[in-house]
C-alpha cells in the first residue's frame, strides 16, 4: 500500500517558490485518490510561544486553529483523508503517523510539499529510518532558495531515495 504525504501546504507557509509546486502536487493527489492510496496531510499546528520559533529565528505562523494553519484550497482534503497536526519538523515526531501508516499496511510513502530542506527532509529521513520505501518527486517540493532545495535533494539522493520528476512518477503509479 502506498501513501501520499503532503507536507505543510498551508496558507501561512505558502512562500513564492511554493506556489509553483501546487499543480504538481494536485496532479499527484488526483492520481493517488484514483489509485486508492492513503492520503495524509502533515500540518504545522503550533502555539505562539513554541520554542521552535525562537530557535529557528522565525515569527510565529500556522498557529493552531488559525486561518493561516488551514490547508490551501487547491489541495483541500476530502472526507476520510487524514490530517496529522505536528509541532516539530518531522511528521513522525510526537505524532501517531507511524502507527497510522502501519495500521493501514503502508510500505511506500511519496513525500511532497515544503520546505524541501526542513520539514519535508526531516519527514522523509524519518520514514526512511523507520523502514518505509520513500519517494520524493523533486519538482513537487520547494525551499526558500534553489540552493537549499538542491542541498536537501542531494542528502536524499545519497541515501538512494528516488527523486523522480512528477510527470515520470505519474506514468508509473
Amino acid at each position: 500500500m502506498k501513501a501520499l504525504l503532503i507536507v505543510d501546504m498551508q496558507k501561512d507557509n505558502l512562500f513564492k517558490e511554493a506556489a509553483s509546486i501546487i499543480p504538481k502536487i494536485k496532479a499527484l493527489l488526483e492520481k493517488a485518490r484514483l489509485k486508492g492510496f492513503l492520503i495524509v496531510y502533515l500540518c504545522d499546528s503550533r502555539y505562539p510561544d513554541d520554542s521552535l520559533f525562537k530557535r529557528l529565528g522565525m515569527k510565529p505562523h500556522a498557529l493552531k486553529g488559525s486561518e493561516g494553519a488551514k490547508i490551501i484550497e487547491e489541495l483541500s482534503p476530502k472526507p476520510g483523508e487524514i490530517i496529522v497536526e505536528k509541532r516539530m519538523l518531522s511528521g513522525f515526531f510526537g505524532t501517531d503517523l507511524d502507527f497510522t501508516l502501519r495500521e493501514k499496511k503502508v510500505d511506500t510513502v511519496i513525500v511532497v510539499g515544503i520546505a524541501t530542506d526542513v520539514c519535508l527532509l526531516k519527514t522523509a529521513l524519518d520514514a526512511f529510518e523507520l523502514g518505509y520505501q520513500v519517494i520524493v518527486p523533486q519538482d513537487a517540493c520547494a525551499s526558500l532558495s534553489m540552493e537549499r532545495h538542491e542541498a536537501a535533494l542531494k542528502i536524499l539522493d545519497n541515501l538512494k531515495i528516488p527523486l523522480p520528476l512528477t510527470e515520470n512518477l505519474l506514468e508509473n503509479l
